[in-house]
C-alpha cells in the first residue's frame, strides 16, 4: 500500500481513470517515494485537459489554463493536477513559448529536467520510468532527460537546480551534464532572480551542502551568483540552514561593503527576512559588546535562536549553549511589552499637565528595560516611586 500521503490523491486518480483518462503520480513525490524521504506535495499529471478535469470534478480552480494545470478540490483538501503537456522554444531561456497538451505520459516525461524526476506512478503503486530514473537515483546520480546542452539552453535555472539536489540529496552529478552546466552557465544571468532566490535558499539548507559548493568552485559558477561573485569564498564559509536570513547577516559581518539589506534587495526577498537579518545582526553586535544577559534574551524573538547561534558559530567558530538563552528567558518578569502594568493612557494621567509626545515612548522604553533587568518590580506603585527620581525631560 502506498504511504498516506497518496491515498487521498489516489483516489483523485482513481475518478479520473473512470472517465476512461489516464493519471499519474508525477516529479518530485515520486523521486522522493523512491528515496524514501519526506513527501511534501503530491502532483497528479493527466491526459485529460483542464477542460475535460471541469467536467468531471465539481470544484476546479483554473490556476494555470496556459500550463494545463488546475487546482481540484476533493474532500476538503486541494490537488494539483496537469495535463500532460510537450513545451515549444524557450525563446528567453526561461519558460516555453508555447504549450502543446498530449496524451502520452512518456511525452510529458520527456520535457522533465532531470531523469529522477521524470518518474511517473499510478494509483496502485506501478512505476512509469522511460529514462531509467530509478537506475540513476540508485546510483545517486543527476542526470538530465535527454541532451543536457538542450534541457540547460531551455532554462538555465536547471543548472542552478542540479546544484540544489546535490545539496539536498548528496547526488553526483553526472559527467556530460556537469559539463553542459559549464558550457550553458552564461544564460544564469537571464533568469529572473526571484527563481534564483527560491533555489538558492534550498540549496543553502542542503545538508550535502559543500558538495554542491565544490561544483559551484569547479565550474566556476559563483561569477553568476548576485552578491557572491564578489565574496564567493563566503560560500565555502557558509553550514547548511534552513533561511537566507542568517546568511545574509553573515555575509554583512564578514563583508567591509556588503550589508543584509543589500543582499535582501538583490535576491528581492521579503521585508520579514529583511528585518529577520537585520535583527541578527544587531543582536550579534550587542552579544559582542555585552554578552548575552536578561535584555539580549529578552530583545531576540525565540524563533531566531538558532539562527543567532548558528551566526556565531559561523563568524567566530564560537559555540552557545541555547539552553543559556532557555535559562535567561524562565527567569524574566516579563515575556513582551504587553506585559506592562502601565501604559500611555497611566503616564498621561499621571502628568496631565504635559501633552502627547515622544516622552511618553521614550519613557516606557526606560522602565521596560529596568522591569527586564530586574532594576524594577512590575508594579504601578513602584514604577511610581521610580518615576519621582526619573523625571521625563520635556519634548
Amino acid at each position: 500500500m502506498l504511504p498516506f500521503v497518496f491515498q487521498k490523491a489516489a483516489e483523485v486518480i482513481s475518478i479520473i481513470e473512470k472517465h476512461q483518462y489516464e493519471a499519474y503520480f508525477v516529479g518530485g513525490c515520486v523521486r522522493d517515494y523512491i528515496i524514501d524521504r519526506p513527501i511534501h506535495d503530491v502532483d497528479i499529471a493527466t491526459s485529460a485537459t483542464p477542460a475535460e478535469i471541469q467536467e468531471i470534478f465539481p470544484k476546479v480552480i483554473p490556476v494555470g489554463l496556459e500550463h494545463g494545470t488546475v487546482i481540484v478540490r476533493h474532500h476538503q483538501e486541494s490537488f494539483e493536477v496537469t495535463t500532460y503537456r510537450t513545451d515549444g522554444t524557450y525563446t528567453d531561456h526561461r519558460r516555453p513559448d508555447k504549450v502543446h497538451f498530449v496524451r502520452n505520459i512518456k511525452e510529458d516525461l520527456k520535457r522533465r529536467d532531470f531523469t529522477m524526476n521524470a518518474i511517473a506512478m499510478n494509483a496502485e503503486g506501478e512505476i512509469v520510468d522511460p529514462f531509467e530514473g530509478r537506475k540513476d537515483i540508485s546510483q545517486k546520480r543527476i542526470q538530465t532527460v535527454g541532451e543536457a546542452a538542450d534541457r540547460f539552453e531551455e532554462d538555465a535555472l536547471r543548472i542552478i537546480r542540479a546544484l540544489r539536489f546535490s545539496s539536498q540529496l548528496g547526488f553526483s552529478i553526472e559527467e556530460a551534464t556537469k559539463e553542459a552546466m559549464g558550457k550553458y552557465k552564461a544564460l544564469i544571468d537571464k533568469l529572473a532572480v526571484e527563481r534564483l532566490t527560491v533555489e538558492l535558499e534550498k540549496l543553502c539548507a542542503g545538508i550535502f551542502y559543500t558538495k554542491a559548493v565544490d561544483y559551484i568552485f569547479e565550474l566556476e559558477l559563483y561569477h553568476y551568483l548576485p552578491i557572491f561573485k564578489d565574496v564567493p569564498l563566503l560560500l565555502k564559509q557558509i553550514e547548511p540552514v534552513s533561511s537566507l536570513a542568517p546568511v545574509f547577516a553573515f555575509v554583512e559581518l564578514k563583508s567591509s561593503s556588503i550589508t543584509a539589506a543589500d543582499c535582501v534587495k538583490v535576491y528581492k526577498c521579503s521585508n520579514q527576512l529583511k528585518q529577520q537579518a537585520n535583527i541578527l545582526v544587531d543582536a550579534y553586535h550587542r552579544y559582542k559588546q555585552c554578552g548575552i544577559d536578561a535584555w539580549f534574551v529578552y530583545r531576540l524573538p525565540e524563533e531566531q535562536w538558532d539562527f543567532f547561534v548558528y551566526l556565531v558559530k559561523q563568524t567566530d567558530k564560537e559555540i552557545i549553549n541555547i539552553q543559556e538563552l532557555r535559562n535567561i528567558q524562565k527567569r524574566l518578569s516579563i515575556s513582551s511589552k504587553k506585559e506592562l502594568c502601565l501604559n500611555g493612557h497611566d503616564l498621561m494621567q499621571w502628568f496631565p499637565e504635559r501633552t502627547k509626545g515622544k516622552w511618553i515612548k521614550e519613557l516606557l522604553d526606560e522602565i521596560e528595560y529596568q522591569i527586564v533587568t530586574s532594576k524594577l518590580a512590575n508594579e504601578k506603585s513602584k514604577i511610581k516611586d521610580w518615576i519621582q527620581w526619573n523625571q521625563p525631560d520635556q519634548d
